[in-house]
């Protein structure tokens, strides 16, 4: 505390029990003096009040709180109705005070310091709606006050919901403990206390108006030439902007209308959805990227959540392109290498995997033996087929090298998640022979299994009733089990042979799914990391508070009696001294959350979307040779509309949001 008399601000918030003031910040004395006769501090307070959270005012409003005295000696006069000299200091800004309420704190030397030269104040005496009141019971709080973009407090851990969903249906102890009063409400003290940087902030630009001269600052030559270096830049960057916004329109035309609309999504759809979410990321950055409401800057709490979203997007599409660039500078650089891995890889799956496979299912293998006009029928079709591919992918392959170098252009351009989207894309596309005749090899087997399985339950005198979705009893006659009979014994006897191809191209094709798994799961990844938030919790852990703890300070401090007046003294004997009740002092502190307690939601909201029964439908489609899921289902950014505005208009959005920056700054 200043050493000179000080009016202090803040929050005076009362309850039954308990009284809670926040100090946000004071100015001193001589200042409020001479303030000039236009100055009206009433209107400044109300404009305050009208900056900070509707919250934070349902609960006080920023006011004048009090005094705080250097000297004490005549701090406790009977003067007036307050009985305590508190009159006189009052009476200047008796038309400021929005309540009843007001404090007197005193400043000793004998009081105990905190980091070395400030002094602990002793709160002597409350007013409380014109009531004289001798704190019985006081706790006296010190706290660093929470600066926007910096530091926040906060009750809850980090990302956790602040109100918990409770069942519909409640518990009686429940509903009773909710109707009994909260004996401590820490939520609003903590979000006075979030809010009074910002009071301090807008208070101190309306102290400088409390000068009895006016002065004109003329800009500098520096701040000229930061200023149109400044503007220099925001029309660069919306100029390339700008740019990057007509090629994008340019391509979403052609593709937005007729069978390329039906056509390109079905074939590239990870492609198609990571393009667009990327493409419209870069649309709407200056959206973004436009100044938050005054809301969000009231409080640091919420100036600093609002600052975290803007930064995600921003962090998160630079980073992508970062990897994106790494991997497209290695791809032109290894091209040749690379297109020859691919030609050995293609060859020796084509060749030692597929053909061979099919020549050994043809056989004998592993010793089954099976039906040879079957399994040569089956080995002919698939033989055939992976014949016609590779001939296929032969005359295309003269354009792998310019699809590698499409791929580095496009990881340069959109990051790495449009690359690993193309390829999964591309690897469906290039192993398209195997899907077609696992579908037509899972279509036999599972003809076979459901005719096995009907002529069962003719054996045993059963039927299955589709409507409600049970086993009925049913007499069959004995033409119906003479055929029965007839058609069992083949059936069985061919199932090996389907079954030993059906395993084979079932292997193949969730071997691909998977991989196509693994590139979702990267994508996913990718664009869920916070990559601002890791940077932010590394160089600042503050920045990420997870609730709060108070630390004691030493309570053995000494108020020499000669400060009180005989009057002042008796009251402080009857209501404080005898009650055996002194001042506690505690440091508000916080907990800071681990990078473990930052990260986790994101990756959490992204596999929220993948439930248990993905892993059942994939079991119970490979047994049954039904069809079974191919994606896993992994949670991607929210795709937004394609932006349609004018050039000119998309120029000056760009600029005014390059500009925006400026003015946080």
């Amino acid at each position: 505390m200043s050493s000179s008399n000080m009016l202090l601000f803040g929050w005076f918030m009362d309850s039954v029990n308990y009284i809670d003031i926040v100090v946000a910040t004071g100015i001193p004395s001589e200042k409020i003096l001479v303030c000039p006769p236009q100055i009206n501090l009433e209107e400044i307070l109300k404009s305050i009040n009208g900056r900070i959270p509707a919250r934070l005012q349902e609960c006080s409003a920023f006011s004048i709180l009090g005094y705080c005295i250097s000297d004490p000696k005549n701090a406790c006069r009977s003067v007036g109705v307050f009985n305590c000299g508190c009159e006189e200091l009052t009476e200047p800004h008796w038309q400021s005070l929005m309540s009843d309420n007001w404090i007197l704190i005193l400043c000793k030397p004998q009081r105990i310091l905190y980091k070395g030269k400030k002094q602990i104040p002793f709160l002597h005496h409350v007013h409380q709606y014109g009531d004289f009141l001798f704190p019985v019971d006081v706790n006296i709080i010190i706290y660093e006050v929470p600066i926007s973009g910096a530091s926040h407090l906060s009750l809850n851990s980090w990302h956790s919901p602040k109100h918990v969903g409770l069942p519909l249906k409640k518990p009686r102890w429940v509903n009773e403990l909710h109707r009994k009063p909260l004996l401590l409400d820490l939520d609003r003290v903590l979000l006075a206390l979030n809010c009074s940087h910002i009071a301090k902030v807008l208070l101190g630009q309306a102290k400088s108006t409390f000068r009895s001269t006016v002065h004109i600052f003329f800009m500098s030559t520096l701040l000229r030439l930061a200023s149109m270096i400044w503007h220099t830049v925001a029309a660069l960057v919306a100029s390339v902007s700008t740019i990057m916004y007509i090629f994008l329109q340019c391509f979403h035309k052609p593709l937005s209308y007729g069978y390329m609309l039906v056509i390109v999504p079905k074939m590239f759809m990870h492609t198609w959805k990571n393009v667009h979410i990327r493409s419209c990321q870069f649309l709407y950055w200056p959206v973004i990227l436009q100044g938050t409401g005054i809301s969000s800057r009231s409080s640091a709490e919420y100036s600093q959540r609002a600052e975290l979203r803007k930064h995600f997007m921003w962090s998160n599409i630079l980073m992508d392109v970062i990897f994106g660039t790494i991997l497209g500078i290695l791809l032109l650089v290894n091209t040749e290498a690379i297109c020859g891995c691919v030609f050995i890889t293609a060859h020796q799956v084509t060749n030692n995997l597929l053909r061979s496979g099919c020549v050994w299912l043809m056989g004998v293998p592993a010793g089954f033996k099976l039906n040879n006009e079957l399994a040569e029928f089956s080995g002919m079709i698939s033989l055939n087929a992976i014949q016609i591919f590779s001939t296929l992918w032969f005359f295309l392959g003269a354009f792998l090298q310019f699809y590698i170098q499409m791929l580095a252009l496009l990881g340069i351009a959109f990051g790495l998640t449009v690359p690993l989207a193309v390829c999964i894309d591309m690897l469906k596309l290039a192993t398209l022979h195997i899907y077609v005749l696992h579908c037509l090899i899972s279509c036999l087997y599972s003809k076979q299994i459901q005719a096995l399985a009907s002529l069962w339950r003719l054996f045993s005198g059963r039927k299955r009733n589709p409507l409600r979705q049970r086993l009925d009893s049913y007499d069959y006659t004995v033409e119906q089990h003479v055929v029965g009979s007839l058609l069992f014994t083949p059936l069985l006897l061919l199932v090996p042979t389907t079954s030993v191809f059906y395993i084979f191209l079932t292997s193949l094709i969730t071997t691909i799914v998977f991989l196509c798994i693994i590139f979702e799961i990267i994508i996913s990844l990718l664009h869920a990391t916070p990559y601002a938030e890791i940077l932010l919790w590394v160089t600042s852990r503050r920045r990420f508070p997870s609730g709060i703890w108070f630390r004691i300070l030493n309570p053995n401090h000494v108020i020499s009696d000669g400060a009180y007046s005989p009057a002042c003294s008796r009251r402080q004997n009857n209501c404080f001294v005898d009650k055996g009740s002194e001042s506690l002092v505690s440091l508000l502190c916080s907990n800071y959350a681990t990078i473990g307690q930052v990260v986790r939601p994101y990756y959490v909201d992204v596999f929220s979307g993948v439930t248990p029964s993905f892993f059942t439908s994939l079991a119970h489609g490979i047994l049954s040779g039904q069809r079974f899921p191919s994606t896993l289902g992994a949670r991607l950014p929210p795709t937004m509309p394609w932006m349609q505005i004018t050039c000119k208009e998309y120029w000056k959005l760009c600029y005014t949001a390059v500009l925006s920056i400026r003015s946080l700054c």
